[in-house]
């Protein structure tokens, strides 16, 4: 079964040009590539209910550390943006995220969309401001490297950073469970499971 890669474009002024830039490299891959235009948060519910299962879920807009948009600041929060994504079930396993949007690379994007849902797997987005043409080229050097090259999509972010000259960053869900920000701040069950370990007690009873 050939994969799958949802876009969704959040922002009239994201070039068409560049949209169609990865649904041609997606064509070379084997992949077929469903596009919507997102404007409120009911066209969001309708492309993520569509009936189809992606492997890639490209976000093109304009985002923060916060939320994702566009210019006119229609937005989704990330938290509210990953519970969609888990309750629409349109992910399927080890689901790659690539993040369209100046600041999509923050940690703390990642680590919100990967406490709000448990179907993604990766996350891939840009550390700096970059140009629209860097981010293209930079997301279909990562896909191109994980596709054609069976690379890991970590090293595969690395080799759009070194294409581009700009920082691209790639998250791992099991990579970023075990760090001690994740798991005090965004995790929402690692806290309430460490509370009801039970405490160790020693062979002569004390605690």
């Amino acid at each position: 079964m050939s994969k799958k890669i949802l876009i969704l474009r959040f922002s009239e002024d994201i070039s068409q040009a560049g949209i169609m830039d990865i649904q041609c490299h997606a064509i070379h891959y084997g992949m077929t590539a469903d596009e919507f235009n997102i404007k409120t948060e009911s066209d969001l519910d309708k492309a993520l209910t569509n009936g189809n299962k992606y492997d890639y879920l490209y976000i093109a807009g304009h985002g923060n550390d916060s939320c994702v948009g566009d210019e006119r600041g229609i937005i989704v929060s990330w938290v509210n943006f990953g519970k969609k994504l888990c309750v629409s079930g349109c992910l399927n396993d080890d689901a790659i995220l690539m993040l369209y949007c100046c600041r999509g690379g923050l940690n703390q994007v990642s680590y919100k969309l990967f406490a709000s849902c448990p179907n993604i797997q990766y996350i891939c987005g840009a550390r700096q401001k970059m140009k629209n043409i860097d981010l293209i080229i930079g997301f279909n050097v990562f896909v191109y490297n994980i596709e054609c090259r069976n690379i890991d999509p970590i090293l595969a972010a690395n080799k759009a950073t070194l294409a581009t000259e700009n920082r691209f960053v790639c998250f791992d869900r099991l990579e970023v469970e075990a760090e001690p920000m994740y798991y005090y701040n965004y995790c929402p069950d690692c806290i309430d499971n460490a509370e009801q370990e039970p405490i160790p007690v020693s062979p002569n009873g004390e605690q």
